[in-house]
């Protein structure tokens, strides 16, 4: 059986495939590296689904039809896949935790190192943070969302498949096409209605690791002209050139958006299925094939070595070129986790046999599981700092470890989360006047949250309102999700005039881009203004 499986593997391998890995992953790095110039650069997760639900089916798919298919040796497979680099990272990773990160941040780390112990990551962060906004810029182990979105789909694709071919077998890709369809429509739908939820959970995403499956069992046929051939494979690159470089954090993703990237992919893909194409044997370039061979521990590394070098050397100024220097330092770090820790597991004669591979898994997650846990139920191991660190850090990761006193900050019910209805603002009392005080309204984000509490606090004259809701800019103009675009509508239209506010405090996590919206903003609203915010002071 091993043996046959090792075969079906070389015979699935193809080059440029390995040349793809290498695209979809140093898509992911320059995004996170160099984000001004790749602004879309994410899309090389949804990449890496299709070209795992291409190669993870055809094996799944040609096993069940030959009926040697086991679900025990499948996740043998998974584990010799996942596990060693996965735990590897988490091994060295948490010891720099431990030095690096302060007592909040070492909390969420450890929440976030117990999700990703048990493939949970992505609803962890669907709870905690926005891919986009940076709210889970400190956490080290933020990436590891579409590892368990891989994981879940493993988990559950291979039942499917045997279900499916058990009772309805000669509909396997009428039915793999449909659930596809549904999950990219549900995708389409809750994109508008929580973006967060649609990014991270695998409802809506399973279509893209479907659409991998699809072009296993051809459901769209391959041109057989070399020319239509050649065609679809360069098209495939221009579709990743144009996602990379025309998507940016305000892309309403993945719904409808993220048919591009995945559909340029499947196309490379696709057209290489018979025969290669010029485009593949480009990716297909022995340098461009080994940042493929490395991808995945490359993948975990680059993140956290970036994470941690931003908190380690906060106080500095910026190192010139340390971006470059830090891909550097990712490729040789994942090149050895790839060589001493993922190939031993996977092939030669000294790998571990399937009973060990169980035990090795089970360890790791005993061991990392009860590791996590230690970290969030000693408070992030207060005590590592100065007294005057541990104060600064208690105030800023009040939401973490000190739940009350966020509540009591961000005045619940006067700012409205991402996962929270438009209805859980609380009008009457977050825009009710003060007696005898100036009535300023704080309109903003999450920063203009921020700001409340020391405001109402050293300024006693002046009673601020406020009305302020997650990752939404107080503009207008375009770019808004849904929900941010019902909310400033209600206060511009109605909460405004109503309340016959006149003077607003604007604030969010601007950016270059948000001037032109913001100036029109203030050109409406000035007139009614009659102080400014130095004039309070």
């Amino acid at each position: 059986m091993r043996s046959q499986a090792t075969a079906d593997a070389k015979q699935l391998y193809r080059t440029d495939i390995d040349g793809l890995r290498a695209v979809a992953v140093l898509a992911v790095v320059a995004y996170h590296y160099w984000g001004q110039y790749f602004t879309g650069g994410y899309v090389g997760v949804d990449i890496f689904f299709v070209i795992s639900g291409y190669l993870l089916s055809a094996i799944i798919i040609s096993e069940v039809k030959a009926g040697r298919f086991s679900l025990s040796r499948f996740y043998e497979r998974r584990i010799r896949r996942i596990f060693p680099a996965l735990f590897g990272l988490l091994i060295l990773a948490t010891p720099l935790a431990c030095i690096v990160l302060l007592p909040g941040d070492l909390i969420t780390y450890s929440r976030s190192m117990l999700a990703a112990t048990f493939s949970a990551s992505n609803f962890y962060f669907w709870t905690t943070s926005n891919y986009f906004n940076g709210s889970g810029n400190t956490n080290p182990l933020l990436h590891t969302w579409s590892l368990a979105v891989e994981e879940q789909f493993y988990i559950v694709f291979p039942l499917f498949i045997l279900f499916v071919h058990r009772f309805f077998p000669r509909y396997l890709r009428a039915v793999v096409t449909l659930t596809a369809i549904a999950s990219l429509a549900w995708s389409i739908a809750d994109v508008r209605i929580n973006q967060t939820a649609a990014f991270y959970l695998p409802f809506t995403r399973a279509w893209e690791l479907l659409f991998g499956a699809m072009l296993t069992l051809r459901v769209i046929p391959v041109p057989r002209s070399n020319l239509w051939r050649e065609i679809l494979a360069a098209s495939g690159i221009l579709g990743i050139a144009v996602s990379i470089f025309a998507f940016t954090g305000t892309t309403l993703f993945p719904g409808e958006c993220s048919i591009l990237p995945c559909a340029a992919g499947g196309a490379i893909i696709m057209a290489g299925q018979d025969q290669p194409t010029i485009t593949g044997r480009a990716l297909s370039w022995r340098p461009v094939v080994f940042i493929g061979l490395i991808s995945y521990s490359l993948y975990l590394w680059h993140w956290p070595l970036l994470v941690f070098f931003t908190h380690g050397v906060a106080f500095l100024r910026p190192i010139r070129g340390i971006h470059a220097i830090l891909a550097v330092l990712s490729i040789i770090v994942a090149t050895a986790s790839w060589k001493f820790v993922e190939t031993p597991f996977r092939t030669g004669p000294r790998r571990p046999g399937k009973r060990e591979v169980f035990v090795f898994g089970a360890l790791c997650v005993v061991a990392s599981g009860a590791c996590a846990l230690v970290l969030s139920n000693t408070r992030g191991l207060p005590g590592r700092f100065p007294a005057a660190a541990d104060s600064v850090a208690a105030y800023l990761d009040y939401k973490t470890a000190f739940p009350s006193d966020f509540a009591k900050v961000f005045r619940s019910g006067c700012f409205i989360d991402r996962q929270e209805p438009l209805a859980h603002y609380d009008e009457r009392r977050c825009l009710a006047p003060a007696e005898g005080k100036r009535q300023v309204l704080l309109f903003g984000d999450s920063h203009a949250a921020d700001l409340q509490y020391g405001l109402e606090s050293s300024i006693p004259g002046v009673h601020f309102l406020q009305a302020t809701s997650a990752a939404c800019h107080p503009t207008i103009g375009p770019g808004r999700y849904p929900k941010c675009k019902q909310f400033l509508d209600k206060v511009f239209n109605e909460y405004i005039p109503r309340y016959s506010i006149s003077s607003v405090v604007l604030n969010a996590d601007w950016g270059a881009d948000d001037i032109p919206a913001l100036t029109r903003t203030i050109d409406l609203i000035l007139p009614a203004q009659n102080v400014s915010l130095s004039e309070l002071l």
